[in-house]
């Protein structure tokens, strides 16, 4: 086990030959297709028609303690759009997909967001962990929306916790600084799970490069959070968007 610019960061062999594996699959399937991976792969999703955006360990801190939260996750885009998205947690054998206009499913069965209104609302984020100097205005958005909402989880996989969301266990998510693979698949997912999403501003989620990520249950719940969230960081994104993330 190593790390990735900071001992936040970290890679394992699983998470490098997981990521060969899906590759060689993935690209079988669909000939031609791009392959964009955590651990290196550099296609753009103007590449190709197809392009995968792969995170062969979403949750790699919690895999290599042994935590049994954490993800596979591959999305699949056309044309440079969401197409299909798929998280499967290998610890509980907990497969979550979707494609675009056929609905979400958990394991095969139909799933949805909740409708829970913002009281009764869990947030699930992690509070920039790789980029820690962004902490400060993170933890005042949690700080604002804590005490009207029911509680916070930080579970520590974007695609899982999006995946939550999508079933209905979960219903807000935040972050201010995610790679493209963190949540291309869960937030394919989630949409058709009946949620939303957005980015900082005017601005929407980035599948190009980092990007802030707010989504909900609903668009009022969404409302609410993008208003704190905007408050904090004067509607704009803190950091420069790299073709290719860190």
């Amino acid at each position: 086990m190593s790390s990735k610019g900071t001992r936040e960061n970290l890679v394992t062999s699983a998470d490098i030959e997981n990521e060969r594996f899906l590759k060689q699959r993935l690209t079988e399937l669909l000939p031609g297709s791009a392959f964009i991976g955590e651990e290196g792969d550099e296609a753009s999703l103007m590449d190709s028609e197809w392009a995968w955006i792969v995170d062969p360990i979403d949750g790699t801190a919690n895999f290599s303690r042994g935590i049994p939260m954490c993800a596979v996750s591959v999305a699949l885009f056309r044309d440079a759009r969401p197409y299909a998205g798929f998280v499967l947690n290998p610890f509980m054998d907990t497969l979550y997909s979707a494609v675009v206009g056929k609905g979400a499913f958990r394991d095969g069965k139909p799933i949805h967001v909740s409708d829970r209104p913002l009281g009764d609302c869990i947030l699930s984020t992690a509070w920039c962990c790789y980029e820690k100097s962004l902490a400060e205005p993170v933890f005042r958005v949690s700080e604002s929306l804590y005490p009207e909402i029911n509680d916070i989880r930080r579970i520590g996989t974007a695609a899982l916790e999006l995946s939550l969301i999508a079933e209905g266990a979960a219903d807000m998510y935040f972050e201010i600084r995610l790679s493209p693979w963190d949540y291309a698949a869960g937030l394919t997912i989630l949409k058709e799970a009946g949620g939303c999403y957005t980015g900082i501003g005017g601005g929407d989620v980035s599948f190009e490069g980092p990007s802030p990520v707010l989504a909900a249950n609903s668009e009022e719940n969404l409302r609410k959070l993008k208003a704190i969230v905007d408050r904090e960081f004067g509607g704009r994104v803190p950091y420069r968007s790299r073709r290719r993330p860190n």
